[in-house]
C-alpha cells in the first residue's frame, strides 16, 4: 500500500507543539521580567559582552527602531523560505515522510531548546526588550497561556529563525528526486545562501547573541541528519511508510521464468 500521512495525528501534534512553544516562550519572557524587577531592582539590563558585536562589528549604535526593522527582515526571510518549501512540496512531491520528518524535528527541537532556556536566566541581546515587545507586566501571570509571543525576551542558545531555515532547507532538498543531483545541489546551495543571508540580518539587528546563532545552526544540522528522527517520524506520522520504504521501486525486480 502507498504510504500516506496520518492527517489527524499530524494536525493534533502540530497544534500541541505550537501551543507548548507559546507557553514556554512566554515563560522565558516572564522569568526575564522577574530577573529585571526583582534581582536587578528595575535597573537597566545590559546585554552580555558579545565578542562578535563588541570587538568586530562595534557597540550598539543604532536606534531601537532600526533593530526592530532589521528583525522584521529576519522574519520575512524565514517565513518566505518556509512558505516556498511547503508550496513546492504540495505541487511537486506530497511525499508524506518529508513533512513528517519536519514535524518530528520541531517536536524534538522546540521541547529541548525551550527547556534549556529555562535553566539559566541571561540578559536579552536587545536592550529594553521587555518594553520594545510589550511583554505583559500584570501580577496575574495567566497571560503565559494565551498571549501570542511576537518575540521572547531572554532567549538563550535558541534561534528559532535559523532553526526553521535549516529544517526547511533540508526538507526542500528531499523534495527533489534522488536522480536529479544537479537540481538537488542547486536547491541546497540556494537554501544555505538564504540561511547565511538571514544570519547577517540577525547579527545586524542584535536579535540573538552570536553564539546562539552558530550553535543553533550546528545542532539543527546534526538533528536533521540523525536517522532516528527519520525513523520515528515515519513510525508515528506515516501510515505504511516504514514498510513501503524497505524496498524501493528500483530494487524490485520480477522473477524471470526459465
Amino acid at each position: 500500500m502507498k504510504p500516506k500521512l496520518r492527517c489527524g495525528r499530524f494536525l493534533c501534534t502540530t497544534l500541541v507543539t505550537l501551543y507548548i512553544n507559546l507557553i514556554l516562550s512566554n515563560l522565558v519572557s516572564l522569568r526575564q521580567y522577574w530577573y529585571v524587577h526583582q534581582y536587578l531592582n528595575q535597573t537597566q539590563v545590559l546585554p552580555l559582552y558579545d565578542s562578535l558585536f563588541m570587538d568586530w562589528i562595534g557597540e550598539y549604535k543604532n536606534k531601537i527602531t532600526d533593530y526592530v526593522t532589521l528583525h522584521d527582515a529576519v522574519d520575512i526571510c524565514t517565513y518566505s523560505w518556509v512558505i516556498l518549501t511547503i508550496v513546492a512540496w504540495t505541487l511537486f512531491s506530497q511525499k508524506p515522510s518529508i513533512m513528517a520528518k519536519g514535524l518530528m524535528a520541531q517536536v524534538v527541537l522546540i521541547s529541548s531548546f525551550s527547556l534549556a532556556q529555562l535553566l539559566t536566566i541571561v540578559p536579552d541581546s536587545m536592550p529594553n526588550c521587555l518594553e520594545v515587545y510589550n511583554i505583559p507586566t500584570d501580577s496575574d501571570i495567566s497571560w503565559i497561556f494565551w498571549h501570542y509571543p511576537i518575540r521572547a525576551c531572554g532567549n538563550m542558545l535558541w534561534s528559532s529563525d535559523v532553526t526553521q531555515l535549516v529544517i526547511f532547507t533540508s526538507l526542500a532538498v528531499e523534495i527533489i528526486p534522488r536522480e536529479k543531483n544537479k537540481t538537488s545541489n542547486m536547491v541546497w546551495f540556494v537554501g544555505e545562501c538564504w540561511t547565511f543571508s538571514t544570519m547577517i540580518f540577525i547579527f545586524s539587528s542584535r536579535y540573538q547573541y552570536s553564539v546562539d546563532v552558530i550553535t543553533t545552526y550546528v545542532v539543527v544540522k546534526l538533528v536533521m541528519s540523525n536517522p532516528s528522527v527519520d525513523f520515528w517520524s515515519k513510525w508515528f506520522f506515516v501510515e505504511n511508510g516504514e514498510y513501503f520504504e524497505r524496498v524501493t521501486m528500483q530494487e524490485y525486480q520480477p522473477y524471470e521464468t526459465i
